[in-house]
């Protein structure tokens, strides 16, 4: 990261004074859409039947996917998220089939050129994503889902724009590509998917920052490219709501887990939700305050066990912004949630529920995307919430559960700024 990182200052520092003085505070971002797939070659995968490990083809793969991002830094770099959508087998298995799941968290790629239309660019990238694994044999197909949480993926490619679309062809690698995997409850099989994925994607971008009037974008344009978040702050503050989709993360593995049912996931992962959040906005302060509203679900199963986790949560936090780099604001944190969980466990025609509430301490770190600094109705927030005490007991031992809550990217709004705008 370090490496891409200087090299792309490097880039920056050899651009000509006119160039630099054509970068604009507006002009710093623009979102994007890209809708494409990864091809996975194919795999050997392995089973167990009658009480022997038997090897076979899996089929080489398309996985549709759709990612959401931005080109930042005027062009020089792209920061996204990812959400998988669909696989496509070319061939069909009757007897053996699989599902193969790549999402980013985060991920960042660096052009060494800047990004302009009717030229291509050569880029490279690292995200932080997970990589689902699924295989199903008869006649059991009861096998489970296992996971790779934390992965630290890299890929190279290039871009070619036109207006406001774009065309994307690059190579993912994958380096963490060994799966332990249970083929029964007791045997595990070590599984090699692909190291490598060939991507293709076409985007669609749009700069919704300019569209204001030219007083709005001279005054914004004129604010220092490094700034207090609150300069030009002259209102006491305002209400605000927001919603954005997030994900939690298990950061601990569960000792309970690894005991009583060691072909199960013992890191968990929620599936997606909402994150709901209503608060204050102390302007002069630089501070904002929330209460937010979060019910993930977790769950994991396979050869007829089950484990299920319902988590409704408020969180109570205060937040204070550090800085203003024309229009990247990040902010640092503590919060306060109170949790329900509700964990259910089926196995072996046997099921169990364990109910409670407990108070959870966490930490609070994120950025919001603010070109006008306080004067939007909406801005885009990111945030990350982290709860490293968070356990419970099942039978005398421990579930950790110390999560991560990574909200995507939130719609912040302020109702009475546009009350305000429309007067």
């Amino acid at each position: 990261m370090s490496i891409l990182t200087s090299i792309t200052m490097y880039t920056w520092a050899q651009e000509n004074p006119s160039e630099e003085a054509k970068k604009k505070r507006l002009d710093f971002a623009k979102t994007y859409f890209e809708l494409g797939g990864t091809f996975f070659p194919s795999f050997t995968g392995k089973s167990m039947v009658n009480n022997e490990v038997e090897t076979f083809k899996n089929s080489a793969s398309f996985n549709q996917y759709l990612t959401w991002g931005g080109f930042h830094f005027w062009g020089h770099a792209e920061l996204y998220v990812t959400f998988p959508l669909n696989q496509t087998d070319f061939k069909k298995n009757d007897q053996n089939s699989f599902e193969h799941k790549h999402s980013v968290v985060t991920g960042a790629r660096f052009f060494p050129w800047v990004y302009q239309e009717k030229k291509i660019i050569p880029y490279v990238g690292v995200s932080w994503g997970a990589l689902d694994f699924h295989q199903k044999s008869k006649p059991n197909e009861d096998q489970p889902f296992i996971s790779k949480d934390f992965m630290m993926n890299y890929d190279i490619g290039v871009l070619y724009g036109y207006r406001n679309f774009s065309l994307r062809l690059g190579l993912n690698y994958f380096p963490d590509n060994k799966w332990q995997y249970p083929i029964d409850k007791t045997n595990k099989e070590e599984i090699k998917t692909p190291n490598f994925a060939f991507q293709l994607g076409l985007l669609y971008s749009m700069d919704t920052s300019n569209n204001v009037d030219k007083e709005t974008r001279d005054k914004w344009n004129s604010y220092p490219r490094l700034s207090k978040q609150t300069l030009g702050s002259f209102k006491f503050g305002d209400f605000f709501v927001g919603v954005g989709p997030s994900m939690s993360f298990s950061l601990s593995k569960s000792e309970y887990n690894e005991s009583q049912f060691p072909y199960l996931k013992n890191k968990i992962t929620s599936k997606n939700y909402f994150d709901i959040a209503a608060g204050y906005h102390f302007y002069k302060a630089g501070i904002f305050t929330a209460l937010s509203f979060r019910n993930p679900k977790f769950e994991t199963e396979g050869y007829g066990s089950k484990q299920e986790i319902k988590k409704t949560s408020l969180a109570l936090e205060g937040n204070k912004f550090l800085t203003d780099y024309t229009g990247f604001a990040p902010y640092i944190g503590i919060n306060l949630a109170y949790d329900k969980l509700k964990y259910t466990e089926n196995a072996d025609n046997l099921k169990q529920e364990i109910t409670f509430n407990k108070i959870e301490p966490g930490l609070t770190i994120g950025w919001d995307i603010r070109p006008g600094k306080n004067d939007e109705a909406l801005i885009l927030r990111t945030n990350f919430r982290w709860y490293p005490f968070s356990e419970f007991e099942v039978d005398g031992k421990k579930f950790k559960f110390s999560q991560l809550e990574y909200n995507l990217i939130q719609l912040v709004f302020y109702p009475e700024k546009l009350i305000n705008k429309k007067k």
